[in-house]
């Protein structure tokens, strides 16, 4: 009776933080677009929009640690803008910088997936180098404290929690007795 008190429990618990997740990424990308629109860098929002959904929805998972969304919004953001003064404006150019941002994503552990977008917004809007900070820096590290807020408060099962736990290590053989004696 007690293990269908616990899952009872469990679901509804996991029912609370799905519509947790989907009101806060709902009230998130609203202010987030609000703030875009006002400031003139709605194209920049993209980003972060994805972002959100993936904090919201996974909040515990390696590319929602805070390492791995403020990490991987900046590379693709230095990435973008020194790519987009180096080279001139091509699809060719920015695809490049699209595998380089990855590159180096996965090479300094900050995978983020969202923010692999960042070079085509910035062949998009030409953004000078104060788009590090507002929006990529800022917004990066409110979604970073949004995750670690989500994930405080518990409701939310984390993506690796799904996996199964590692199988217990055998015991080291205990010695034969019958050997030991000389």
């Amino acid at each position: 009776m007690h293990g269908q008190d616990r899952d009872r429990t469990a679901r509804r618990r996991e029912r609370i933080g799905i519509a947790a997740a989907a009101v806060l990424v709902t009230a998130s990308v609203f202010a987030l677009h609000v703030v875009a629109r006002t400031s003139g860098t709605a194209l920049a929002a993209f980003p972060f929009a994805t972002t959100l959904v993936l904090v919201c929805g996974a909040p515990g998972s390696p590319p929602s640690s805070s390492r791995a969304i403020v990490g991987g919004h900046m590379i693709c953001g230095v990435v973008a803008l020194c790519g987009h003064h180096l080279w001139p404006n091509s699809e060719l150019a920015t695809a490049g910088m699209v595998g380089f941002a990855l590159a180096l994503m996965m090479a300094l552990r900050c995978f983020h997936p969202p923010a692999g977008i960042t070079p085509l917004i910035a062949a998009q809007f030409h953004p000078d180098w104060s788009f590090l900070f507002w929006p990529v820096l800022t917004g990066a590290v409110l979604a970073a404290l949004l995750a670690r807020c989500l994930e405080a408060m518990g409701l939310f099962r984390r993506s690796v929690d799904s996996t199964p736990p590692p199988a217990a290590s055998p015991s080291p053989p205990k010695p034969d007795a019958s050997r030991s004696q000389n």
